[in-house]
């Protein structure tokens, strides 16, 4: 009895142990699902830890900007290669030691604008010293008082060298915390800075707005006093004609009176003496009367003559733009003619979408695919936003004058067409410089030898000659301008239709031809 009873007491203090231990369970579950924030007090320690490991990271830093001055002083003397790498082992080990600790603080605290200046210095003085100590090791034996200091001096030229080795005054604390509130106050007046921006920008934007807004309204006051002075003009025209027929009606008047005159004169001189004709007084009697009708005539004149001039002016051919099938160098040149003849044209947005869809072929017109479903103002603007950022962009056309450039073929030395051709698109790149950004590259002189790599052997050797002549006088490379005027005149000679070589060698041998041009080209 007594075993059993022992036995009953263990597989129940076993089954309490094992639910003691099941609700700790449940407890630590609980617990570790639930999101812990530290206290006041717990803020307060972290912070105050935080700015003793800032302290200590001021003092680490203070120390390395020590070793990195000292290591500098050392590479200039002639050391051994024991004590260049123990320089390299504890310049090293002062950085990591900065860095680890920054680590460090930025897990808890946002470091300072400052702080992380610093941090960077440190890390990249470190690497340029480090990389002089490997120099100098490389050449040990070769070495060079002057070249070395040279090339140490090199590290005070470093913008972010400059706090490292201008001052041997270390920061205190007071210091950092200045710094801090230095670089907050830094980031509030950029902050402000950047509002007052803004604010700037919105006003413009009213003031541009009400600009634009007189614009419109002065836009529609011209329209209307323009559409006034049409009618006006017109109605100008309508009084013209109708003084014009008056005037035809009162000279047929004054015909016929002046006729029935003459008739009277003629029977009454017929009565008293019939054997003499007729006088021509009856003829001059209408030039005896005054004239009034001088300015409509002259009106008439003036109306016929704008007939003629108008008649005149509609059987020459109508002005068209040509056909953009999207080549680059073609787009300025295109765009110009389209908004002159079309654009500028009183006709609706449909009709502008009508023309524009007319005048663009090839590539570009796969560019407008979609635009031509709709027949607004936004269509029309939207289609010309395509082909503006397609073909129109500043970059895109200095690369497609650069590209025909560099895939020119070579020209052989007796092709003087080719030669002209060249030059004449030389001429073109030098008129489209001012309209689009970077082209001007062409004056840089790697890319006039480019250039010059695609001229016969002849003309290579007469702009080496300009060349030099001109480094000579100015000591400056020729420009680009000067490369075109070169290569036109020089096609002009080659051209030339009478003593040229291809005007003179159609009337020699191929053998004298050979001899004459070797002649001419040297």
């Amino acid at each position: 009895m007594e075993a059993s009873d022992n036995s009953t007491l263990d597989s129940r203090d076993a089954d309490q142990t094992m639910d003691a231990c099941q609700a700790s369970e449940e407890e630590e579950l609980r617990c570790s699902g639930r999101i812990r924030n530290p206290t006041e007090r717990m803020l307060a320690f972290q912070k105050e830890e935080a700015k003793k490991k800032e302290k200590r990271l001021i003092h680490l830093y203070d120390q390395w900007k020590t070793q990195a001055r000292k290591a500098r002083e050392q590479l200039k003397s002639d050391i051994s290669e024991s004590q260049i790498a123990a320089l390299i082992d504890s310049l090293e080990k002062g950085k990591d030691n900065v860095t680890s600790l920054y680590m460090e603080i930025r897990s808890h605290l946002t470091p300072s604008s400052e702080m992380r200046r610093r941090i960077d210095a440190c890390e990249a003085v470190t690497k340029d010293i480090v990389k002089i100590a490997y120099e100098r090791i490389a050449d040990l034996e070769d070495y060079d008082s002057e070249a070395v200091k040279q090339r140490v001096r090199e590290l005070l030229q470093r913008d972010y060298a400059r706090s490292i080795y201008g001052s041997t005054v270390s920061p205190s604390s007071q210091h950092s915390l200045n710094s801090i509130v230095a670089a907050k106050r830094a980031d509030a007046a950029a902050e402000l800075a950047a509002k007052e921006a803004e604010y700037e920008v919105l006003l413009e934007e009213e003031k541009q707005k009400e600009k634009i807004q007189l614009l419109e309204e002065q836009q529609k006051r011209d329209l209307e006093a323009q559409k006034r002075e049409l009618e006006r003009l017109k109605a100008e025209k309508d009084i013209r004609a109708a003084r014009a027929r008056l005037v035809v009606h009162n000279q047929e008047v004054m015909q016929e009176d002046s006729v029935y005159s003459a008739d009277l004169n003629t029977r009454g001189q017929q009565h008293v003496s019939p054997q003499h004709p007729v006088s021509s007084a009856p003829i001059q009697q209408p030039t005896s009367v005054p004239n009034p009708a001088l300015p409509p005539q002259t009106d008439v004149s003036y109306l016929a003559q704008a007939v003629q001039d108008t008649i005149a002016m509609n059987r020459l051919p109508m002005p068209e733009p040509s056909v953009f099938t999207g080549d680059p160098i073609q787009f300025i040149e295109w765009k110009a003619s389209f908004a002159s003849l079309i654009d500028r044209k009183n006709i609706s947005s449909a009709d502008k979408l009508h023309y524009l869809r007319r005048y663009v072929g090839g590539p570009a017109q796969k560019t407008l695919d979609g635009i031509f479903y709709r027949n607004d103002d936004a269509a029309y603007k939207d289609a010309w936003n395509r082909l503006n950022n397609r073909y129109g962009q500043p970059f895109i056309i200095q690369r497609a004058f650069r590209e025909k450039l560099a895939n020119w073929p070579k020209i052989q030395s007796k092709d003087a067409e080719g030669f002209r051709t060249f030059a004449d698109f030389l001429h073109t790149c030098q008129e489209a410089m001012p309209h689009v950004k970077g082209l001007d590259i062409l004056n840089d002189c790697e890319e006039n030898q480019k250039l010059v790599q695609k001229l016969p052997d002849w003309a290579a050797s007469r702009w080496n000659r300009e060349v030099t002549h001109v480094m000579k006088e100015k000591q400056e490379f020729p420009s680009f301008q000067d490369f075109v005027a070169f290569m036109l005149m020089e096609a002009e000679v080659a051209c030339n239709p009478i003593t040229s070589f291809h005007a003179l060698r159609s009337s020699e041998s191929p053998i004298d031809a050979d001899t004459s041009w070797l002649i001419w080209k040297n």
